[in-house]
């Protein structure tokens, strides 16, 4: 018997190459040689020795379609296989195709644009984007990290902090727009992108990364710059006279003999003539500023001591408006500042915060060290702002719609003036808002 088993052998070969004709054969070939001859010799016939003679081939047929059944199932799985891999090569054809579109239309738009995943790295950059990185990368660095390529802000050779740079900016998935950089060298041509960043959701709503555009505003700037030049000698013009009409202005109020409604319109005609000759000097400031003429004389101070003086600079006029004026100022290490600039930057903060705080509100200013940077807060109770509109604040000119909208006088000036003065500090500002609750201003430097 042991023998005979030896027989599943060529049974099982069978089965594989031939299938359901190979269990056939074998089956028929094991009944021949091995049960009828075991039949023959027996004689006479009963239960046991039939089911000996039966054994082997009933053994044969189940192996035999065992086999074929399980060589079957394989047979199908790899159909499957192969029809999914097929399916496979045609969608990642497709893909590729998409692709290769994708990467020729954004090659031909006139903008760069990166598109980087939700950890950070690039996935996606144009042609005219590849131009730009080459622009701002290194010289002997062929492969520089965010923080090394030659990012500056416009109009300064003040590199921009890496946390402050347009793609880490996005991927630390804050959206912005028209944030504007200079690109390359200093003093090697004026190349300057607005750069806008958009975060990317996939279909179940979580973050998949960001896509940031840059757009050479290069001769735009050019021709802001020209229109600027002008405003500053209008705006240099017109300061003499105002001087002059001031002057007389307060002369005239001087005289007792005048009635209290001619004295009432005189008051009017000074107070917005003095508000008038502010306009001009922070024009006149704004536009020295950004011409990078401006040099900084740096003396020992503390940030805590310029917060105090515009505090008690604005104490009559917050008591005035009916707003609560609240320090609460930690003493600050002493840093190289430039006091004046300095005091002109924190009352801007002040003025804005009292300007657009109604009545019975609070306005808090605080100073202290927080993690090694001393820090300044502005904190108001005012109207607020959205989301977009503290994206595009400290661009020049520019005044919120809430702002527009309402009979707050403004010109758009002082807060670009207040970053460019904090800046060239080397030091931090932003600002943090929601519509209808307030704002709060923060500025930080790194002290040593």
């Amino acid at each position: 018997m042991s023998i005979s088993l030896l027989a599943l052998i060529p049974v099982m070969w069978l089965s594989a190459r031939l299938r359901r004709t190979g269990v056939l054969i074998s089956l028929f070939a094991v009944t021949v040689a091995i049960s009828v001859p075991a039949l023959v010799r027996a004689g006479e016939l009963d239960s046991m020795i039939l089911a000996h003679a039966l054994l082997m081939p009933l053994t044969v047929l189940q192996i035999g379609l065992l086999t074929e059944g399980a060589l079957g199932l394989l047979d199908r799985r790899n159909e499957r296989l192969q029809k999914t891999v097929a399916e496979r090569e045609t969608m990642i054809g497709e893909l590729d195709a998409s692709a290769q579109l994708l990467q020729s239309i954004l090659d031909t738009v006139d903008v760069g644009i990166v598109v980087v995943d939700a950890d950070g790295h690039d996935i996606l950059m144009n042609s005219r984007q590849r131009r730009i990185h080459a622009l701002a990368t290194p010289s002997g660095n062929d492969d520089p990290g965010e923080a090394e390529l030659l990012l500056r802000y416009p109009g300064t050779s003040l590199p921009i902090p890496a946390d402050e740079r347009p793609v880490r900016r996005a991927v630390l998935q804050e959206s912005f727009s028209n944030y504007l950089v200079a690109v390359g060298p200093p003093g090697e041509g004026r190349a300057a992108f607005s750069a806008s960043a958009r975060q990317i959701l996939d279909r179940h709503g979580e973050r998949a990364g960001a896509v940031v555009v840059f757009s050479d505003v290069t001769s735009y700037l050019e021709t802001v710059r020209s229109q600027e030049q002008f405003v500053a000698a209008v705006s240099h013009e017109l300061r003499t006279p105002l001087t002059s009409v001031i002057g007389y202005l307060e002369l005239a109020q001087d005289d007792l003999d005048l009635s209290k409604e001619t004295a009432s319109y005189l008051q009017v005609a000074h107070r917005n003539a003095e508000q008038l000759l502010v306009i001009v000097g922070d024009l006149l400031q704004d536009q020295v500023s950004r011409s990078g003429e401006e040099k900084l004389v740096l003396r020992p101070g503390r940030l805590s001591e310029i917060a105090e003086h515009s505090v008690e600079s604005f104490a009559l006029r917050a008591e005035e408006a009916g707003i609560a004026l609240i320090s609460d100022l930690q003493p600050t290490p002493e840093m190289p500042v430039d006091t004046a600039r300095m005091q002109q930057a924190v009352d801007n903060l002040l003025s804005n915060a009292v300007k657009y705080t109604r009545r019975g509100g609070t306005v808090t200013v605080a100073t202290g060290m927080i993690e090694g940077h001393a820090e300044l807060r502005v904190t108001d109770t005012g109207i607020g702002m959205t989301a977009q509109e503290q994206t595009n604040l400290f661009t020049d000119f520019y005044r919120t719609e809430t702002a527009r909208n309402s009979d707050i006088p403004g010109h758009g000036i002082g807060l670009s003036l207040t970053r460019r003065i904090v800046v060239s500090h080397n030091g931090q500002i932003s600002v943090r808002s929601q519509p209808g609750e307030g704002s709060t201003f923060r500025i930080r430097f790194a002290v040593e």
